[in-house]
């Protein structure tokens, strides 16, 4: 019957006694703890910034209001979501409070209006220069 008899097989050759293997392994567990203590917060990070544009903004009712009658100006939904770049459904839920406003948003909206109210001045002044023609 053979006895079992303790060998340091699994030790690293470079450590030569229990303390040096005691030693790097602290060490290496230390490492590996701050390095997932990183990683932690780089996902805590990208996910706050992935949210950003759902959390960030307040759910504030002149805002939507303001979006709704730009998408009456405008002439339909469909219109403020192309002008916004976003489909239907994600400007419902903008007017539907599920989702916040931005100031990107509100500038989208107003650039839009711009361009509308650029085509109907240009469009009343041939209007009326037909009108003094005729």
């Amino acid at each position: 019957m053979q006895t079992e008899t303790h060998s340091c097989a699994a030790k690293p050759a470079h450590l030569a006694t229990v303390a040096d293997l005691d030693a790097a392994m602290r060490a290496r567990g230390n490492a590996r703890r701050a390095q997932e203590e990183r990683d932690a917060a780089k996902r805590r990070a990208s996910k706050r910034t992935a949210k950003a544009a759902q959390e960030s903004h307040l759910i504030a009712m002149p805002r939507m209001a303001a979006l709704m009658k730009a998408g009456a100006l405008l002439g339909s939904a469909a219109a403020l979501a192309d002008a916004l770049g976003i489909q239907p459904r994600s400007l419902r839920a903008k007017t539907g409070a599920e989702r916040g406003v931005s100031g990107d948003d509100l500038r989208a909206a107003a650039d839009a209006l711009d361009a509308r109210a650029a085509a109907m001045i240009e469009h009343a002044f041939k209007l009326r220069s037909e009108a003094g023609a005729a």
